[in-house]
């Protein structure tokens, strides 16, 4: 396990993937042997390898708790069998039980529920931040019903990572969803990116953990903090393997939203912050 999270730390997550599946655990369970594993991993492997697969780790938990209510109902499709033919569905069986299924009960109740164009101030199509991805686009609120309760979900799409998760409404707040940042928070971001880069002292232990807050508060201007304080020229074998990840992970999440709220491609949006990082590293040797 612990092999295999760190393969999934340097982007190879199959085997990893592959190995939850075909055992079916739970979230519970998951979050058991990850943390199991990263423990391993802290007294065992280089500091690179450990934070690497702690990124990795804390995104997957992130991944199967929005996951947890869509495979809850994927279950139901083992509740009742289906009946043969849909005249069937109000025929009582032998035990004067009758034959319904539960996913198409489901099923009629959100068909006849008129659809939901916002909820808690986000409408479906908009572009959002959320903070564990990066920017998503809302492509719907589903309603469930489920023994007579209903339940949403923001269906949230992921582009560039190939991702829909379905996040329970009442979640929101909990994963730290937020509206895209306006032009002069993007202009703050600018000025954050070319101030003299903040050199921290103590510990890499330590900075890589805060550093990891920062980029999972979802909040842009730390974002900015972590690309600027953290950019190193292109060839610098000093530069560690997490100090790289962290660094490129930030700089695509800052990339994703600029380009998103500035109307650019992301090459542009790059190109813009790389340019204002360097102008802010030349005063770190002035």
């Amino acid at each position: 396990m612990v092999n295999l999270l760190v393969r999934a730390g340097a982007g190879d997550e199959h085997e990893l993937l592959l190995l939850i599946n075909r055992q079916q655990w739970s979230r519970v369970q998951i979050a058991d042997r990850v943390a199991h594993a990263l423990t391993l991993a802290e007294k065992l492997l280089p500091r690179g390898d450990y934070f690497s697969a702690k990124l990795y780790a804390d995104a997957l938990q992130d991944r199967y708790e929005v996951f947890q209510t869509e495979l809850r109902l994927s279950s139901l499709t083992k509740l009742a069998p289906r009946p043969s033919h849909p005249q069937d569905q109000g025929v009582r069986n032998a035990e004067g039980e009758r034959s319904f299924s539960a996913v198409q009960d489901i099923q009629s109740h959100v068909a006849q529920a008129p659809p939901v164009r916002e909820r808690l101030g986000f409408r479906t199509n908009e572009f959002i931040v959320y903070p564990a991805y990066g920017v998503g686009q809302i492509f719907a609120i589903e309603q469930q019903e489920i023994a007579g309760a209903r339940l949403e979900l923001f269906v949230i799409n992921f582009v560039k990572a190939n991702m829909t998760l379905r996040v329970p409404v009442e979640k929101i707040a909990n994963v730290g969803m937020r509206k895209l940042s306006s032009s002069d928070t993007i202009q703050r971001a600018y000025a954050t990116l070319s101030a003299r880069p903040y050199l921290a002292e103590g510990s890499w232990t330590r900075l890589a953990k805060e550093y990891e807050a920062k980029i999972n508060s979802g909040d842009i201007i730390a974002l900015a903090e972590v690309v600027r304080d953290l950019y190193r020229p292109a060839v610098n074998p000093g530069q560690s393997v997490s100090e790289k990840q962290l660094y490129s992970t930030a700089l695509d999440r800052l990339a994703g939203e600029v380009s998103v709220v500035q109307h650019i491609t992301g090459e542009d949006a790059l190109r813009d912050i790389e340019t204002l990082v360097i102008a802010g590293a030349s005063q770190r040797r002035t």
